[in-house]
């Protein structure tokens, strides 16, 4: 079993495990001192990752953006804190904390952050998702 409590440990970790604990507000801390999140709106980090699905734990600062784009399978993201602003087609839901949103595939989507905020975003595609990019 690996258990993860900070992303200091990621050059020693797999993304990989049969059984895997993660200590999801001790990561959090440990991204926001990070210099990334200093340097930039966002900061992420993929905590599992297998063939066609991962798990992306995603802070926002305030205003942050991930832009319009569109998924090749299911999404979903889970507010862990702060509230998210989700623009789907022509409608926006605001997600607050333990609430989740889930996408089918294909659908356009883009969302901001009206707080500081983070969210896991469960992928089951191939391909990175914007959120997974520092910008």
């Amino acid at each position: 079993m690996t258990t993860l409590e900070g992303p200091s440990e990621t050059a020693e970790r797999s993304l990989d495990r049969p059984v895997m604990t993660f200590d999801l507000p001790a990561i959090l801390g440990s991204m926001r001192r990070e210099a990334t999140w200093r340097t930039a709106r966002r900061n992420a980090m993929t905590i599992v990752k297998q063939p066609i699905f991962r798990v992306v734990l995603v802070a926002l600062q305030v205003g942050a953006e991930v832009g319009a784009h569109e998924t090749e399978g299911p999404v979903t993201v889970q507010a862990m804190e702060g509230r998210l602003a989700i623009r789907v087609g022509a409608d926006e839901v605001v997600l607050g904390p333990g609430q989740l949103l889930v996408l089918r595939p294909g659908l356009h989507h883009s969302m901001h952050a009206l707080d500081d905020a983070a969210f896991l975003l469960t992928l089951t595609a191939e391909t990175t998702h914007p959120a997974e990019h520092f910008a």
